[in-house]
């Protein structure tokens, strides 16, 4: 059965990639402009490792009871609360003297990123139906590449230019005019009415739901360390810092690109579970970050495109398959998954770091392919839970042009 959409989809959508892409902007410039910012604030690994663990703590730590909140008080109020809390964040790191500055500026983009994520997918399960459900996830997940594109693009287009801090500046103007503009705009609250439209919520089992999270928190560790750490690797390889931006930002091109094409694939195919997708593309990014291990030129470039079109494109599939089965409910139930999501961005590039610090960067390249692969394993071993909750066998053979059974996880 297909569920109809209400409201305004195309401006919702809109907004949704707008203030996810701002929740998440602080850790990615800090990434992007890494070897301005160690240089100026005379940081090391460790330290930018903490400082970008910071905001994903924090956003792991508060994703569920704020979730919660923006379950009640509506995606537009979410959006504008998250808006203004990224300006406050980017402001506050394009500013930063120190260190500690920089931490707490990054702890208040945790804040924003917390309400982010829940605000744009309740506003995408109220405003589209499911039929285009799958786009709109691969398009609202777009926002991470896209704020790595833009971190990419401020290496060579603001930072050797103006200087790192108007970067930051820069953000903080986006999110200003992203806060203006959902306040404007607005959203009701989801009322009970609005709620019971969705019939083919089922819910996601509590066990597989955490088995899930596990799942998304070790996939998020190795991938936000790619985002964070890459230009440094590569300029730490030999590559010019200008020309590892435009690396950074083409290979964001291409993740934006797949994410959107997996979305669509899910709505022309219900029957394939999007669960032994995102097990099957982590597998393929761990090719492409034993590339990154290497160290030279050639394949520290084809493993950047290959951690980022099969390693890092798998969340807007996560999210979609989450709000799927929980249209009700969809701010509290992915606050959950974006809590294992938050704190894997939070340990990985934590822990990554230090361990560049106490070994190098091929060692830590190598360990980042060894935890996606510890999750694609445990994304299958979360499906088959799901699937056994249900009563469905966890081996559903199919004959050629048979009539699909839809695939319930």
């Amino acid at each position: 059965m297909n569920v109809p959409s209400s409201g305004r989809p195309v401006t919702t959508l809109l907004q949704a990639v707008s203030v996810t892409t701002t929740g998440v902007l602080p850790a990615f410039l800090l990434g992007a402009l890494a070897v301005q910012i160690r240089d100026d604030l005379d940081l090391g690994p460790a330290q930018m490792g903490i400082a970008a663990a910071t905001l994903f703590a924090v956003s792991g730590t508060l994703a569920r009871p704020l979730g919660g909140v923006v379950q009640r008080v509506g995606a537009g109020r979410g959006m504008v609360f998250s808006a203004i809390l990224a300006t406050v964040a980017l402001a506050g790191a394009g500013a930063a003297p120190s260190f500690p500055v920089l931490v707490a500026a990054l702890f208040i983009g945790g804040l924003a990123n917390a309400m982010a994520q829940p605000s744009a997918n309740l506003g995408i399960s109220r405003s589209i139906g499911s039929n285009r459900l799958g786009l709109a996830f691969g398009v609202k997940q777009s926002s991470i590449p896209m704020a790595s594109l833009l971190g990419g693009l401020a290496v060579p287009g603001i930072a050797l230019v103006l200087g790192w801090r108007y970067a930051f500046f820069f953000g903080a103007g986006l999110a200003l005019g992203l806060a203006v503009w959902a306040f404007f705009r607005g959203q009701a609250p989801l009322t009970t009415t609005t709620a019971a439209g969705h019939p083919e919520d089922r819910g996601t089992p509590r066990a597989g739901l955490v088995v899930l999270t596990i799942g998304a928190g070790l996939a998020a560790a190795a991938a936000t360390s790619l985002g964070v750490f890459l230009v440094d690797s590569m300029v730490q390889s030999g590559i010019e810092p200008s020309t590892a931006g435009f690396i950074f930002a083409g290979a964001a091109v291409v993740g934006l690109s797949i994410r959107i094409l997996l979305g669509a694939l899910m709505d022309k195919m219900p029957t394939r579970s999007p669960y032994v997708l995102i097990a099957n593309l982590l597998v393929a990014g761990v090719v492409g970050y034993l590339m990154l291990s290497v160290g030279s030129t050639a394949l520290m470039v084809t493993g950047t495109l290959l951690a980022y079109s099969a390693g890092w494109t798998w969340p807007g599939l996560l999210h979609f398959a989450v709000v799927r089965d929980n249209r009700q409910a969809a701010a509290s139930a992915t606050g959950v998954v974006q809590t294992g999501l938050s704190l894997g961005a939070a340990g990985g590039p934590l822990l990554f770091g230090l361990l560049v610090s106490a070994t190098s960067y091929s060692t830590a390249w190598v360990v980042a392919g060894i935890v996606a692969l510890a999750a694609a394993i445990t994304f299958r071993i979360g499906r088959r839970m799901i699937r056994r909750a249900r009563g469905v066998s966890v081996f559903t053979l199919r004959r050629p042009f048979s009539n699909p059974v839809k695939e319930t996880s």
